[in-house]
Parts: structure tokens; sequence; C-alpha cells
């Protein structure tokens, strides 16, 4: 079975992810904010915080993104900005930028669904947050299955998205295959995760990490796959595995981004991290004259305050070079590798030169 629309955009890392808003009317014990977006009414493209229109905008086309997943905290609590934000996407990429959004079904009404139809919202997924959080009775689940129903009269493609929380295998299956009668066209069941503000709360209530490698929890991979194998039905059932977020959606993303934003003088990782070599002067005479030699050598560089950046294989036959030519110049030196992001995160430094060697310059 094809897998939703929203989902083949996220694996090629063609996603724009639109953080909306923080607030959520909800409380659920496994919601994976951070602490600087939980509860707060800020908005981020991507990893990006953003103020404006115009800024999402130039985000997706950095990233070169296809489409748009619209997120939270919950994106209805902020009906008018959600919708600005996703008319301006259509509007600038065109009807075939997909346009995903996730709520839960306590907000959906009509007057929503017809702002959200006429912004052009491609897909919408539910998240039954009751039946996790307090068990789900026959009143809620006729609530969950009237307000998919509605979001079918003005949704293309109408879904629900849910984690796999261990030995929960009897619970999803039933609602699977209630979804499954009136029509729903997907189940996504994400693997279950720890992050910095669900774990105290994870482990109080008994669960346990996968492996040493992963932040994945015990067991959920296997009720996700127990409910995909034993499904009967129609409805297509999409089992998202943490390291599939992880290590090919994050990945294929920073690659997409990095193309666009990498400097001629940057290297491009396998994992799409930007590779950068960095002199660091303390006499403003000695850079101008390592740049001028740069400049005689026709290399890409960059002056930044008082250091150079530049190639950082480059950089090392540089520094090979000035010990052999014995020149009289203080600096440090190191290769940098960092995000291709606004703040350009810096995940690990190689030092070149520790001590701020001095090379006797050559006569």
């Amino acid at each position: 079975m094809e897998l939703p629309k929203g989902c083949q955009y996220c694996i090629r890392g063609e996603k724009l992810v639109l953080f909306i808003t923080g607030l959520c009317n909800q409380n659920c014990y496994y919601c994976p904010l951070s602490e600087k977006r939980k509860g707060k009414d800020v908005i981020y493209a991507n990893e990006r915080q953003i103020t404006s229109i115009e800024e999402v905008i130039e985000e997706a086309y950095l990233c070169s993104s296809k489409g748009v997943g619209i997120t939270g905290g919950n994106p209805l609590l902020r009906i008018d900005r959600t919708c600005e934000y996703l008319k301006a996407l259509k509007d600038e990429f065109g009807e075939k930028f997909h346009a995903h959004l996730y709520t839960t079904p306590d907000l959906i009404d009509k007057e929503k669904l017809e702002k959200l139809q006429d912004a052009g919202l491609d897909e919408i997924r539910l998240h039954p947050t009751k039946i996790f959080n307090e068990g789900a009775n026959t009143e809620y689940y006729k609530l969950l299955l009237d307000k998919l129903k509605l979001c079918m009269e003005y949704i293309e493609d109408v879904g629900v998205e849910i984690p796999s929380i261990p030995n929960m295998e009897k619970e999803i299956l039933n609602l699977a295959y209630k979804l499954d009668e009136i029509g729903v066209k997907f189940l996504n069941i994400n693997e279950l995760e720890f992050s910095e503000t669900t774990y105290d709360t994870l482990i109080a209530k008994g669960f346990e990490v996968k492996d040493d490698i992963s932040s994945a929890i015990k067991g959920s991979e296997e009720t996700a796959l127990y409910v995909s194998e034993n499904f009967k039905g129609n409805m297509i059932i999409n089992y998202c595995p943490s390291s599939l977020k992880d290590n090919i959606q994050l990945r294929n993303r920073l690659i997409n981004r990095a193309k666009n934003v990498a400097k001629d003088y940057e290297v491009i990782t396998d994992e799409g991290l930007l590779l950068r070599g960095i002199m660091i002067f303390d006499n403003k005479e000695d850079l101008e004259e390592i740049a001028e030699i740069l400049r005689d050598n026709e290399v890409e560089f960059e002056i930044v305050e008082n250091k150079i950046y530049l190639n950082p294989f480059v950089l090392e036959d540089l520094i090979e070079e000035m010990k052999r030519a014995r020149y009289e110049i203080k600096f440090s030196a190191y290769i940098s590798e960092v995000y291709p992001t606004v703040d350009a995160l810096e995940v690990e430094r190689i030092p070149l030169v520790t001590k701020k060697l001095k090379f006797r310059r050559r006569k």
C-alpha cells in the first residue's frame, strides 16, 4: 500500500516542519516537546525560530521543501495564524506544495475545517489523546468517529496518528477497525521515545529504553508490528520507527538545506553537516598576510572579525606548508563541523593548532 503523501515528503527530507504554536489544550504524558517550545506561543520553521511569513518561505526555499507539515502544540488553537501561513505557502509554491496538519478531535468543527479547506490543506491527522491518556469509552469513540467523518467532508486525505504504547495492541487494533469502518485512509503508528521533558514521567510509568544507541522505548516497536501484521482491514497502517525519523528523515532534510546554504569553502558531509576550517589570529597584520597568500593562490575564504574561514583540507595543507616555510605568525586553528541551520550549531571541533604556535616568517 502507498504511504500517505505527507510521509513520502517527510522521508525524502522534502517536508518543511512548521511548528505553529507550542500551546496545547491536552496534557499527554508522552509529549516530547522541549522546554523552549512546550506551552509557549512561538513559531518555528524546522529548527529556526521565526516571526514572519517571509522567513518561513525563505526556509522552505533553503530546504528545497515540496510540502509542509503543520504541527505544535495544537495548530487549531491558532487557526487564523495557521491558515495565514498555509495560504502564503500555497500561493508561493503552488497547489502541488503538499500540506498536512496534526490536531486533536476535540477542536474540530465545521468553521475551522472550512478555513483550512480555503487555505489549501491537503491532509489532516487526528490524535485521539484520550485513548492513551485516560482510556476511551463508547462516548469518546463516537466523538472521534464523528469528527473524522466531518473532516472527510472538507479535506481530501484524513488519517489518525498515534504513539505505539507497549502492551496496548488490543486497544490499537480496536481503534484501527473502527477507523476502517468509516473509511479513514490511514493510521500512522510512531515508535515511542524518551525525551528531555518526558524521561522522568516515562521511567515512573515503568518504561525502559530499548538499547544503548537509541531513545526508543522497549516494547513499542513490537506493539506496532503486531498491529500491522494482525490488522485484516483495508486501511493503510504505517509504522514509523524512531530510527527512520532520526537517521533518514532528518539527514535528508539537512542534506537538502546544506546544498543550498553551503559556502564555496565548506564541505558537505554524508550526514548533511558542514565542515569548515577556521584560523584565529591575535594580530590583524598576521591575518592580512595569510589572507593575501590565499588570494594569490585563488583559494576561497571569508574573514569574520579575527578569523579566517576556509576549506578544511586546504587549511591542513596550509599548516603543513607554513611549517616547512617557517613562517613567524601566531594563530590557532581547527576544523569545525556544524549543522546547516541558521544557528550553525557546532557538533564537533577538531584542533589543528591549539597553542598558537609561532612559525618563523620566511626571509
